[in-house]
């Protein structure tokens, strides 16, 4: 396995097969690991800052991808479908020798959702979740993804442009920060795509008996306010609503008082 390093706490490496982005604390500590998922059209380093942040404070951290991106295949994530998403997490929770906290951010708290209700999470974290239920789409949303339905609808991958993307996920980046974010931008599953606008992936909540966090911004324009708060009731708690913060909640200004929201919750549990 041949690693380099990343920045000062995070190295580049594999994991289960996948690419991947590994934080160690400074020091042997009892708490758990946290692993990182990312959402759709992105890989592994949409959570580079967590890594990192996390593994300062004394958490191993993961952030693996997932098939179809990062040299991994199949090409352009053709015929996946969602379960294949969790299979290749599972592939990665089975290298480690605990349960993890697992952070998912849009698709991949939907990932992180089901994980919960399979008892294979310690605790969940959901940035901007994607929900267990349809994906509905705002008005912004509509001119972006209508040359796209056809696609979705055969389940053939497609790829967001950087507009699209500007527009849709990155209007709370500064400009000059989201070329590096459009150069990893990656062709999606249409198949996956398809059940989350038509909400076919389910999550039993009354299976899910972990504690939950869940957070969104107002100006989120992929996953609205109204449905960050209904993922959170699905599991009977308050969603931390951020003002000024988009779907790229995991790294736009003022993404450090979100992690400190969060490092502070997981500290009340696993203190």
């Amino acid at each position: 396995m041949n690693t380099h390093s990343v920045r000062s706490t995070v190295v580049e490496t594999t994991v289960a097969g996948f690419p991947a982005l590994h934080g160690a604390p400074g020091s042997k500590t009892e708490k758990p690991p946290i692993l990182f998922l990312h959402g759709a059209f992105a890989d592994h380093f949409t959570f580079e800052r967590w890594v990192g942040a996390f593994a300062d404070l004394g958490y191993e951290t993961f952030a693996p991808a997932r098939r179809g991106r990062a040299g991994v295949g199949p090409d352009r994530a053709a015929g996946l479908d969602f379960d294949d998403y969790v299979d290749d997490t599972r592939a990665v929770l089975a290298t480690l020798d605990q349960p993890p906290i697992i952070v998912g951010h849009s698709l991949g708290a939907l990932i992180a959702q089901r994980l919960a209700a399979q008892g294979a999470a310690r605790s969940i974290v959901l940035l901007a979740p994607a929900p267990p239920a349809m994906l509905t789409a705002q008005a912004v949303a509509l001119p972006k993804f209508g040359p796209q339905m056809p696609k979705i609808m055969a389940g053939r991958p497609f790829v967001v442009g950087n507009n699209a993307c500007s527009v849709l996920a990155l209007n709370r980046v500064p400009a000059d920060a989201r070329p590096p974010i459009h150069a990893r931008l990656t062709h999606e599953s249409g198949k996956v795509y398809r059940a989350l606008m038509f909400g076919t992936v389910r999550v039993d909540a009354s299976k899910v008996a972990v504690p939950v966090f869940v957070a969104g911004g107002t100006d989120d324009r992929i996953i609205s306010t109204a449905l960050t708060r209904k993922t959170a009731k699905h599991y009977g708690v308050q969603a931390h609503i951020y003002p000024d913060h988009g779907h790229w909640i995991v790294d736009e200004p003022g993404t450090d008082a979100v992690i400190r929201d969060v490092a502070d919750w997981l500290a009340s549990h696993w203190s």
